[in-house]
């Protein structure tokens, strides 16, 4: 018997959503609201296009997609909700990734049913438990190396299809034998590379877990047809295991109790979870500062920082939005000129800004031992600027706004679904953003998503 395969069923087969504690439908409350303000404020993302001109009519229920009135298929409309959700670079950080990436499946699949919120809640929670310990197993970090475990050659995708399929099954109230079978076709079909992620960022960058969330949703239909998966996907013959590390064996997976969830945060600003630090970091040496007297900012990093974020050619002179919210210097470069990093950052002519690229040159980052000896348990950087009189500052900035310890409140998710969302829905914003953060008590969640329309 596949053992991983066997708690994820259970689990999500025997959850009931009125004994989840009310701290954690708050806290997937908040990644609820955050989720879809990040969608809509990228309705005219490449993926949501892709998704609008290549949609199927549904023979049944079509999905629901977030801002839009659109009638697809349900799988299409995870494709394109996650899409939106992801494209900013704006939404959640947790254990490998962003789970919030999950919200464009679920949404579509609630809307569909017409599923209580409180349904819709518990499955995201479900979701992030899944995600978390399949994210803990095989994507694990190698001090030693510098890197992942899996040589970063697995994305992230992998675990955003099982925890979909596990969402969906919870919500759907599948039995533990549908449930594996959903979760077992989701897994085999699910190993997407990470080369989405190196060089000079695409497009793709953008919808890959997008792909990942449509393929969990089909996955399910599947299951739900009567079609059934393998036995082993995860540590049986040719399974994640042998595939990932040579040969077959147990998964071990954290057990399901404790909810993860928790700890998972959400972004302060518009960039990859890994920066945001770095903006901080940024501020606090801005303070007083004459750029025109910078000679040289030294960053002082973990070595995960340095290797996703600065250790490229393309991260030092980003010419796309995907690289540029990716890119360490970029991101420090734009908070020390503009006192913050806001969408603004990442249209073409703030890309090609000479006083950010003349700065962006001055900037190194290096791997700090003592800051690598202490990370993941404390994210941060030390920042050194050398001035042309010969003088230098240091500044240290820990634990950002919206990790775990210093989690953004619901005031702060208010601000930023203002930011995001009153361009699309105007003075109608306060009012939707408080039927949104109410969506436990709804008896459809479509009353909700209703409100997000524009067409």
């Amino acid at each position: 018997m596949d053992q991983a395969l066997d708690q994820i069923a259970k689990f999500a087969a025997n959850v009931r959503s009125e004994d989840v504690p009310a701290n954690v439908i708050e806290h997937v409350t908040g990644i609820f609201v955050d989720s879809i303000a990040c969608a809509m404020a990228a309705r005219d993302c490449p993926g949501a296009r892709a998704a609008e001109a290549i949609a199927d009519l549904p023979r049944g229920a079509g999905g629901t997609v977030i801002g839009s009135s659109a009638v697809v298929t349900q799988d299409m409309a995870a494709f394109w909700n996650t899409s939106m959700i992801r494209y900013l670079d704006y939404n959640d950080t947790f254990t490998g990734g962003h789970p919030s990436d999950i919200l464009g499946a679920l949404i579509s699949i609630a809307g569909a049913r017409r599923l209580p919120g409180r349904i819709l809640l518990t499955g995201i929670a479900v979701s992030y438990e899944v995600f978390h310990r399949i994210s803990l197993r095989h994507r694990s970090y190698r001090k030693d190396k510098g890197s992942l475990v899996d040589y970063l050659s697995i994305d992230q995708g992998f675990a955003v299809a099982v925890g979909t399929a596990a969402g969906i099954a919870h919500m759907l109230g599948y039995d533990e034998a549908r449930t594996r079978t959903a979760v077992s076709l989701a897994a085999t079909n699910g190993l997407p590379l990470r080369a989405g992620r190196a060089g000079e960022l695409s497009h793709y960058k953008g919808v890959a877990t997008a792909v990942s969330t449509r393929s969990a949703v089909f996955a399910c239909q599947l299951a739900e047809a009567g079609l059934t998966g393998p036995s082993d996907p995860f540590e049986g013959r040719h399974g994640f295991i042998e595939v990932m590390e040579g040969k077959a064996g147990p998964m071990n997976l954290e057990p399901f109790g404790e909810w993860a969830v928790l700890r998972s945060g959400l972004k302060y600003f518009p960039a990859t979870a890994n920066c945001q630090i770095g903006i901080w970091a940024a501020l606090k040496l801005r303070e007083g500062l004459d750029l025109g007297q910078v000679k040289e900012v030294v960053l002082h990093t973990s070595r995960f920082l340095h290797h996703e974020s600065a250790s490229e050619p393309a991260k030092f002179a980003p010419t796309t939005r995907e690289t540029a919210d990716h890119s360490l210097p970029y991101v420090v470069a734009v908070a020390l000129q503009e006192g913050g990093v806001t969408l603004a950052a990442y249209t073409d002519k703030a890309l090609a800004d000479p006083k950010v690229r003349e700065l962006i040159k001055k900037i190194t980052v290096v791997v700090d031992d003592k800051i690598e000896s202490e990370w993941p348990g404390i994210i941060q950087i030390r920042a050194t600027v050398k001035l042309a009189d010969g003088t230098s500052r240091e500044v240290h900035a820990q634990d950002p706004k919206g990790t775990w310890r210093t989690p953004m409140n619901r005031d702060d998710i208010k601000v930023k679904f203002h930011h995001l969302v009153t361009p699309a829905l105007g003075q109608k914003t306060d009012s939707v953003f408080d039927q949104a953060w109410a969506i436990v008590d709804s008896a459809d969640c479509t009353q909700v998503f209703a409100q997000l329309v524009t067409e």
